[in-house]
């Protein structure tokens, strides 16, 4: 676990935290949104793949990755919010770097992660881009008519021994 000198610290998540990460979901983004059984499932399957930004108990960002099923060196990153009341303070810099550098212990397999953001989205695409992600490709439906998404990647490299 990643601890920031202002009480925020990065990890997995605990069950008990669930409720919130649902709740930030609905808060964070338009519909459509992950429904709570979806994170309870993903907790189920994929724990260390699920990490939060806590604060004095509070949930702040969070991001959800899954592996994929086919390529097991590729990693969908299929989530990540912050707090609107949290944004513009780093902390989802903070998560998804944490996250990033643990990465290689977490899923040594792990050779290539990508996800999907809303062009619109200039905070997150400068994110992202600071993370190494690059833009690799664009749908115009993505979750059916309208919603448009930019697919990004970012190459993980191997942990030095």
């Amino acid at each position: 676990m990643t601890q920031l000198s202002a009480g925020v610290s990065f990890g997995p998540i605990t069950k008990d935290e669930l409720a919130a990460v649902a709740e930030l979901e609905v808060t964070a983004f338009p519909p459509p949104v992950y429904p709570v059984f979806f994170f309870r499932q993903a907790f189920d399957l994929w724990s260390d793949l699920f990490w939060v930004a806590r604060q004095d108990g509070q949930i702040l960002a969070y991001l959800v990755c899954g592996p994929e099923f086919i390529a097991s060196s590729r990693l969908s990153l299929m989530s990540f919010a912050v707090a609107p009341q949290a944004q513009g303070q780093g902390l989802g810099k903070g998560l998804l770097r944490a996250f990033l550098q643990r990465l290689p212990t977490i899923a040594p397999q792990v050779r290539q992660i990508w996800l999907t953001a809303d062009p619109d989205n200039l905070p997150a695409l400068r994110l992202y881009q600071q993370h190494g992600f690059v833009i690799s490709g664009e749908e115009s439906d993505y979750y059916g008519a309208g919603y448009r998404r930019l697919v990004l990647t970012a190459e993980i490299a191997a942990k030095n021994c």
